[in-house]
């Protein structure tokens, strides 16, 4: 008896996700690594506008013409986690147990036009990339962003390297890290390098028995203790017999916001400059 309610939730669940009720395609089946490939080239409207007609005879029996969702789940944000490189490689390689299929015989260049709408959709532009990426890296040296960050191994390991940003996530997400970083911390890392056990550089905040506070991201935990970095990079060790509570900060990030901070066009360039960041 106890076999077959297992079997049935199953099943419950599976069918659920193609409905487009269970929690999104990117939190649910994240893409295995790329196969060797040609590059990511630049997001035109032309190339969304190619990407959209394939989609439309590939793709929007399931996914809906506008990617919220019909027979296949919704998605609208998976570009946004996973990246042009995730989504080449949902598309090249399907997702086992589900009814997404391999569509490598497509090509690379139609696969990555297709990529190229799917990261449109959503929100306006989301896609495309405006400005000028030589002009972004020299944003990104002036305002420090290497004291934290580092790409191709140079630069601070107190966020996540840079190194193949452009190729994990979508450009309407770096901008949105850039003006509000609290607010869309990631669900995932998707292959970003990671100091710790712990997704997403959520920060959490102690309070001691002596009513003193600690914020930090969490890097380790066991029975006994908890260690948190601080916004300088120092480790915490805490031991749990000494503390009150604890608990996630939700909206906060040690990283700042350049809303207001930078113009318009400096934040495109630097999302240019991040979003060529292909680790190539």
């Amino acid at each position: 008896m106890n076999s077959n309610r297992a079997l049935y939730a199953a099943r419950l669940i599976l069918a659920l996700a193609f409905l487009g009720q269970a929690p999104s395609a990117s939190a649910q089946f994240p893409p295995t690594a790329p196969p060797p490939h040609k590059p990511h080239p630049p997001t035109t409207p032309e190339s969304i506008a190619k990407g959209k007609e394939l989609f439309q005879g590939t793709c929007a029996n399931c996914h809906g013409i506008d990617g919220s969702g019909a027979n296949g789940p919704n998605i609208q944000n998976a570009a946004a986690t996973w990246g042009p490189e995730g989504l080449y490689a949902r598309m090249t390689s399907g997702a086992i147990g589900t009814a997404m299929p391999n569509f490598s015989f497509l090509g690379d260049d139609k696969i990555w036009q297709i990529a190229d709408y799917v990261s449109s959709l959503g929100q306006h532009g989301a896609g495309l990339v405006l400005g000028n990426a030589q002009k972004g890296r020299e944003v990104y040296e002036a305002n420090g962003c290497a004291t934290c960050h580092s790409v191709a191994g140079h630069g601070g390991d107190t966020g996540p390297d840079l190194t193949r940003i452009g190729a994990q996530r979508a450009a309407a997400m770096l901008r949105d890290e850039l003006l509000d970083p609290g607010a869309n911390l990631p669900l995932d890392t998707a292959g970003l390098s990671e100091r710790t056990a712990y997704h997403a550089y959520q920060l959490y905040r102690v309070t001691l028995k002596e009513g003193r506070q600690i914020e930090g991201m969490r890097v380790n935990e066991d029975s006994f203790s908890i260690q948190l970095r601080d916004a300088q990079g120092e480790i915490h060790s805490i031991e749990k017999y000494n503390l009150e509570t604890i608990e996630p900060v939700p909206g906060k990030s040690f990283m700042p916001s350049y809303k207001g901070k930078l113009t318009d066009a400096q934040l495109n360039d630097l999302v240019a400059y991040l979003a060529s960041l292909e680790g190539g």
